[in-house]
């Protein structure tokens, strides 16, 4: 009955929130175990996320409300099967400055910036960052229309609502499968440098 009570007050600070900063900051919260759930997610951040959370967790207290990541690896799956990942995360921004600072960030850094707007035109495709067996799996980057946004976020305030549907969509993915040590530094390098600003 605990666990009932404390979801049921988590989904009261999200449909809380009014603004883009203000779901990021909960999602900070929600990477470190501090919230039970997410309007995307009900349960905790996957195990492949735990060496993230710090980078997340900056990141969104940064204001950008990261919805998607991964790291990068070669390797066998829980199902025995190889699966080959880049590193990637993406999100949302509403401050144009944080997203020229994170865009020119990632292109110095030879990581593939992929941006969406509603309001820009063609939308982003996606790029395939996940292989398992050989085939396709899983996509990052492809733009999210804003009837699928509400969906996702569905139990968020109408302003808040509003902000992730006019938000840029940014996603930052290392072309270089498996590897580790550009995407998480560059965004430890960026975030630390503007909470300690």
């Amino acid at each position: 009955m605990r666990r009932w009570r404390k979801a049921r007050a988590d989904r009261r600070r999200w449909a809380a929130a009014q603004t883009l900063p203000e779901l990021a900051d909960l999602m900070a919260l929600w990477l470190e175990g501090e919230l039970t759930m997410w309007p995307g997610h009900a349960a905790g951040a996957d195990e492949e996320t735990t060496l993230m959370i710090p980078t997340l967790a900056a990141a969104n207290r940064a204001g950008f409300l990261t919805d998607q990541s991964q790291p990068g690896y070669d390797g066998p799956g829980f199902d025995r099967l190889r699966w080959e990942q880049r590193a990637a995360v993406s999100g949302l921004v509403a401050d144009e400055q944080l997203l020229t600072r994170i865009r020119r960030a990632g292109e110095g850094a030879g990581l593939l910036v992929l941006l969406s707007h509603p309001r820009l035109l063609p939308q982003g495709r996606g790029v395939t960052c996940t292989i398992r067996g050989g085939q396709p799996y899983t996509v990052f980057g492809e733009y999210m229309p804003p009837r699928i946004l509400r969906h996702i976020w569905s139990g968020i305030s109408r302003p808040a609502s509003d902000a992730v549907c006019d938000a840029w969509q940014l996603c930052l993915i290392d072309p270089e499968i498996g590897r580790n040590d550009r995407l998480w530094p560059l965004l430890d390098d960026l975030f630390a440098a503007q909470t300690t600003a």
